[in-house]
């Protein structure tokens, strides 16, 4: 006997109310990871994919095939294969229970429930518990078990972990998805020797001021066919990234920073195609609210577009230790080129886990990429003294080249609260009429969580992601704190170009008051040598940043 979906919420939670009243056992509400469950959000559900849930201080926070490490002292329930019913909103307290059998197939199952109920949570309090707990160690595909290994989900990976209460999301029958926007404001205070005023003139007087850093919005999804796809869509005005100082005659467009979509391509692997980030690097593959310090560091910014038209293989290997990525770019789209006259790039990337400690607390990051162009275009190099309303300290300006190759290579350890990352990028240059230039720069970067946080590494991309909030202050915690320190360097000054040789050293403080808000302080002493002239800069920057998701 079959029921349509109205009557089966109806009767579940039914049931759940008789279940908890019987059978009530009262656990305290903690950091909880449930595996191997199954969502019951169609008609088939033979074919279901098994699903990890992530439920920390009693609030759902992630819903994904993809594979969730816990932390230390975390629980650890293994489900079995079995049947989630109820209501799943992330970032609210989860209200479901977990039975044995499948009720859309046998009505019998909620009619009586009470046998079949392995787990029960009503706002965030675990009231039955029938699990079996499962090892730290995340679990493996097997069998018919498929997991989205290649995937980089949004926050959402399953059409019933989106709460249609939730007024920036929205559900279909042929897509599912949430709008995304990040707002930056920052207030900087500038101090700068004499040969820094030689070279620059007093940057205080204009630059000494909020400014709206970035305001970026858009949103992501899944397009809901029997293996989804997920698509990302976003946007800024230029006015807005260029400080309302830009004299070009587009300062007031809108433009495109994402619009792609992934599509996946046989186990472990998946397409992208659109406007995105080119998988050369650790700090541009990362988001800006994910690196050591409020901007990318500087060699990043000059020698690595931040985004480009293409399509990009990923995938993983070595039981998930080893990620790769593959692509082909060409940014005649969006410039308004012919195809044949846009200069084409070729992308490669591998990272690689050398070592993992049994609790996964504990690993070293290893990474190489590789970059070239045919430079059909030319080739310009520029970057900022990593603050963002300044002007360009380092430039190379256009020259002509035959083409570029450009190699980067990555070395990161995270040990608990600790993470320390370290790239170093070399620029070969084929441009005979500039005296084949070589171009350098590298970064030295450390943070450490004041409360204790540890932050997570996504297999799927081999990158580092942000700190988690453990307790919001919107839970009555303190929300996460960090310090980071970062050392940079660039050189654009070989051959017989002369854009200049810069160092910056920072340091910063980083409050997460909540997933959506943030508060940072950033100091910066900038030494630049360019025109004959060398100079000397500090800068502090405070920042709030605001995100919807």
């Amino acid at each position: 006997m079959r029921i349509n979906k109205p009557e089966l919420w109806t009767l579940a939670f039914l049931v759940l109310t008789l279940a908890i009243a019987a059978q009530a056992q009262g656990s305290d509400s903690q950091n909880l990871l449930i595996r191997n469950v199954r969502i019951i959000n169609s008609d088939d559900q033979a074919n279901a994919d098994l699903a990890n849930i992530w439920i920390r201080d009693g609030i759902l926070d992630v819903v994904s095939k993809d594979q969730i490490t816990a932390g230390d002292g975390d629980k650890i329930l293994d489900a079995g294969g079995g049947y989630l019913l109820g209501k799943l909103s992330v970032g609210a307290p989860p209200k479901f229970m977990i039975l044995d059998e499948d009720p859309v197939a046998d009505i019998m199952v909620l009619l009586d429930a009470e046998p079949h109920v392995v787990f029960a949570i009503d706002e965030g309090e675990i009231l039955i518990n029938q699990l079996v707990d499962a090892a730290p160690e995340p679990s493996t595909s097997d069998g018919d078990q498929e997991q989205w290994l290649a995937y980089d989900p949004p926050p959402f990976a399953l059409p019933s972990s989106i709460s249609s209460e939730k007024w920036n999301t929205w559900k279909s029958k042929w897509t599912n998805g949430l709008f995304i926007s990040a707002l930056a404001l920052d207030r900087q205070w500038i101090s700068q020797d004499d040969g820094s005023i030689a070279q620059w003139g007093d940057l205080s007087v204009e630059r000494e001021r909020g400014t709206i850093r970035g305001w970026r919005f858009g949103a992501a999804g899944t397009i809901n066919f029997d293996k989804p796809w997920i698509f990302n869509i976003a946007g800024a005005w230029n006015t807005f990234d260029r400080g309302f100082d830009s004299k070009d005659g587009d300062s007031t467009e809108f433009s495109f920073f994402d619009f792609s979509v992934d599509i996946p391509a046989g186990e472990n692997m998946t397409v992208r195609v659109g406007k995105q980030k080119e998988p050369i690097n650790m700090d541009r593959s990362m988001t800006m609210i994910q690196i050591a310090s409020q901007e990318r560091y500087a060699a990043a910014d000059a020698m690595f577009p931040s985004r480009n038209v293409g399509v990009t293989l990923y995938g993983i290997a070595a039981n998930q230790r080893v990620a790769w990525a593959a692509g082909l770019f060409n940014d005649w789209l969006t410039q308004g080129e012919d195809l044949g006259e846009s200069a084409t790039q070729t992308i490669g990337r591998i990272t690689w886990l050398p070592f993992v400690s049994e609790d996964e607390s504990n690993l070293v990051h290893l990474g190489l990429g590789v970059r070239h162009t045919n430079a059909k275009q030319g080739l310009a190099y520029a970057a900022r003294p990593e603050t963002g309303n300044m002007p360009s300290f380092v430039d190379t300006g256009p020259f002509d080249a035959e083409s570029s190759i450009l190699y980067n290579w990555e070395l990161g350890w995270r040990r608990g609260r600790l993470w320390l990352m370290a790239e170093y990028s070399d620029n070969h240059i084929d441009a005979p009429d500039a005296g084949d230039p070589n171009f350098r720069g590298y970064h030295l970067s450390g943070t450490w969580s004041l409360t204790g946080e540890m932050r997570g590494y996504k297999n799927s991309r081999g990158v580092f992601d942000g700190l988690p909030v453990a307790q919001s202050v919107s839970q009555g915690g303190k929300g996460t704190t960090e310090v980071a320190l970062r050392y940079s360097s660039i050189d654009l000054t070989d051959g017989l170009i002369s854009g200049g040789e810069m160092d910056v050293a920072t340091a910063q403080f980083n409050w997460w008051l909540t997933n959506s808000m943030a508060v940072s302080l950033n100091y910066r002493r900038t030494w630049l040598d360019r025109r004959d002239l060398e100079g000397e800069m500090d800068a502090f920057v405070a920042r709030v940043m605001l995100i919807l998701q």
